[in-house]
């Protein structure tokens, strides 16, 4: 896209951004507009709090579960440059600078080459800061992607407002009641002991596309997109405790 192309896309998202009120439509508004960007995942997270689970604090992420699993298991934020680089500036960053302009460790590079088979190779990294310092992130990455500085300065629009929408929207859903029907509660707390849904419906003897219902079901009363994001906040608000 030319440099006026990209400004008026990004024109539109946010227009269309602020009239949105549901996170699910927010973060679907946001990968449409990444994708014609040529980014195929991003990730939104706001700091947490003191004694607050770190995903917990996503507001957004549509990485491959294999990789955040894969990522987790490795302990990879500990030697990930992008999540180093944080703590070295306030300004946005894409990964080719990082990789060329940083003394990337071992640990570090065995992170970058992961993420390229999972079809990551090139990303952009856009801190938040508010009055009170660091607040969050949101990251974007993708295959074949050439990030040129008009495509730059309207990610970095994008991603503010979206991490002040989703960090907004968030806050509202802490007042509502997180209310689960016991089909509801029984199908998720199955799911986030890793069962699919046909595995589901055999243990509560119910159809696999009814165990789809109720769990699409609290992800609407949670206001999130992914099933993995609705367990997140059930735990997050103890609702598939013991």
């Amino acid at each position: 896209m030319s440099k006026l192309e990209i400004e008026r896309t990004t024109l539109e998202f946010v227009e269309k951004l602020e009239t949105t009120e549901q996170a699910p439509d927010a973060m679907a508004l946001f990968q449409r507009y990444a994708d014609g960007l040529g980014f195929s995942f991003a990730t939104c997270l706001k700091v947490p709090e003191v004694g607050e689970d770190l995903a917990a604090c996503l507001l957004m992420c549509n990485y491959p579960p294999e990789w955040i699993a894969h990522y987790g298991e490795k302990g990879y934020v500990k030697h990930d440059p992008m999540v180093r680089e944080l703590f070295r500036t306030y300004h946005p960053y894409t990964w080719s600078e990082v990789r060329t302009q940083r003394e990337v460790s071992h640990a570090g590079l065995q992170v970058l080459n992961e993420a390229s088979d999972f079809g990551f190779n090139e990303g952009f990294v856009v801190p938040i800061y508010e009055a009170s310092g660091y607040t969050g992130l949101v990251s974007l990455a993708g295959r074949d992607v050439v990030i040129r500085e008009e495509t730059r300065n309207a990610l970095t629009l994008a991603c503010i407002y979206l991490h002040s929408k989703l960090s907004t929207l968030r806050r509202r859903t802490t007042d509502i009641d997180f209310a689960l029907t016991d089909r509801e509660h029984e199908c998720l707390a199955w799911a986030a002991a890793g069962k699919s849904d046909w595995e589901i419906g055999q243990i509560l003897t119910i159809s696999s596309k009814t165990v789809n219902y109720h769990i699409e079901n609290a992800k609407r009363k949670f206001g999130v997109a992914t099933r993995v994001q609705a367990i997140i906040v059930a735990m997050r608000h103890g609702k598939l405790a013991s």
